[in-house]
């Protein structure tokens, strides 16, 4: 008989946690919650859609398990109550106070039981949130960075016809000196201006950068006084710097503590934000997908 009851509680728990599993964990809720986050890492929703939308989804599971809970409470105190009317002997007593105490001890269970469910949920709704803001975060500092360096004008530059570019780069290269350095108080030459290689020293680009700089204004400065005519290896030098200088200013004006604990956030970021800018420019895309990969990865 004990044996039996011990079966029947059993799986009253079971059935009990069966129905708080399912209000908690809703599938038609779930899959909103997974389409909404993957618009958010596109940039379709906001990280305030997104918080409203898993405070709508918490509010209603509390709802639903207060309601439910209140309802197998409700059955269980009536069931209890039927149990005493007319108690007809002492035995009946005694069977009553075992049950209530089987009750309780019931409850008690259940209750240890649904905390846990709602814990686990809680614990992975902070998880989901975690992620969010993570890269709310890494999305401002991309924004901040690109701002900052004028991004827009390089990307509008990679729009240009092969030789138009090749010779808009050598004064691009020069204004990033001019906004670091003043030539007003050069008076190391008599014109008061330094020749471009000695710029591109001072600006201290990573020797691998500064080595193909060179070499471009090298080119450069040849096709300006002769003319002649470029090759494709040319052209593709010019592509090269571009690149390179680019994406140096990007990762160089990135903050720090970023670059240590965000880097995959930030490579997912930037080659998501360059994929969408240089839809209709697949060569650029390929060469700053490339590049980008081996910095931040």
């Amino acid at each position: 008989m004990a044996k039996s009851q011990e079966v029947v509680k059993s799986q009253e728990i079971t059935d009990f946690e069966n129905i708080i599993e399912k209000i908690i964990f809703k599938d038609e809720e779930l899959e909103e919650l997974k389409i909404a986050i993957k618009n958010f890492t596109e940039g379709k929703t906001s990280a305030k859609e997104l918080k409203q939308l898993l405070l709508q989804c918490r509010a209603r599971m509390t709802e639903d398990v207060t309601y439910f809970t209140s309802l197998f409470v409700k059955k269980k105190t009536q069931a209890f109550l039927q149990t005493q009317i007319n108690p007809s002997s002492p035995r009946v007593e005694s069977q009553l106070r075992k049950e209530i105490e089987e009750k309780n001890e019931l409850l008690e269970t259940v209750a240890r039981r649904v905390n846990n469910l709602v814990s686990k949920h809680n614990n992975d709704n902070s998880e989901e949130e975690k992620k969010p803001n993570i890269i709310d975060g890494v999305k401002e500092e991309i924004d901040r960075c690109l701002d900052q360096i004028g991004a827009e004008q390089w990307i509008k530059m990679s729009y240009y016809d092969d030789h138009k570019f090749f010779v808009k780069l050598y004064p691009k290269l020069e204004t990033l000196y001019k906004e670091r350095f003043s030539e007003k108080n050069d008076e190391n030459n008599q014109d008061g201006k330094e020749i471009m290689v000695n710029k591109m020293v001072k600006l201290k680009f990573p020797k691998e950068i500064e080595t193909i700089i060179i070499k471009y204004i090298a080119i450069r400065n040849k096709y300006q006084h002769t003319m002649v005519d470029l090759s494709p290896s040319h052209l593709e030098l010019a592509r090269e710097v571009f690149v390179n200088v680019f994406l140096y200013l990007i990762v160089s004006n990135l903050k720090t503590e970023f670059l240590s604990r965000d880097r995959e956030s930030l490579y997912e970021e930037l080659a998501n934000f360059f994929s969408k800018r240089l839809t209709g420019n697949p060569l650029f895309r390929k060469e700053i997908a490339g590049q980008l990969k081996t910095i931040l990865n």
